[in-house]
């Protein structure tokens, strides 16, 4: 038995749990709801607590739940019902790679773009200011 890294983990995890997710998308069996939620809870226990990854938990299962309800009324899934569930399985497979380390939440890749782009504009304007020394020092020179 080989030893997998964390990162494998829950990478697997997720792919899991997308698998399921469509899976519930497509069928609403209730033993899929089932699954879901041991996945959920396991994943949950790797994980230090974090509010957003327990939104995203809450809202996946909800809206998966949503989906297994009409398909024990013999209803087929609601479109809009079947795209929050999509909805909610993006926001938990891009939060919980955060949260585990995998990855950089977008914000702080957008502040080092932020950060980039300051710092360009103060290269600018320093040289723009050294230029403007140069001219009005060459004026009062001549």
């Amino acid at each position: 038995m080989t030893d997998k890294t964390f990162e494998e983990t829950i990478r697997e995890r997720i792919a899991a749990v997308d698998l399921v997710a469509d899976l519930i998308a497509g069928q609403g069996r209730d033993t899929d709801l089932h699954d879901l939620r041991v996945l959920l809870i396991n994943i949950m226990s790797l994980l230090m607590r974090d509010p957003g990854v327990e939104a995203a938990v809450d809202d996946l299962y909800a809206a998966a739940k949503a989906i297994v309800r009409d398909a024990a009324m013999g209803v087929h899934p609601v479109p809009r019902n079947v795209r929050c569930l999509r909805t909610a399985l993006t926001r938990f497979s891009e939060r919980v790679p955060v949260i585990a380390g995998l990855s950089e939440p977008d914000d702080a890749r957008r502040f080092r773009g932020l950060e980039a782009a300051y710092a360009v504009q103060l290269e600018r304007a320093t040289e723009a200011d050294a230029n403007d020394e140069v001219e009005t020092e060459t004026r009062s020179a001549a």
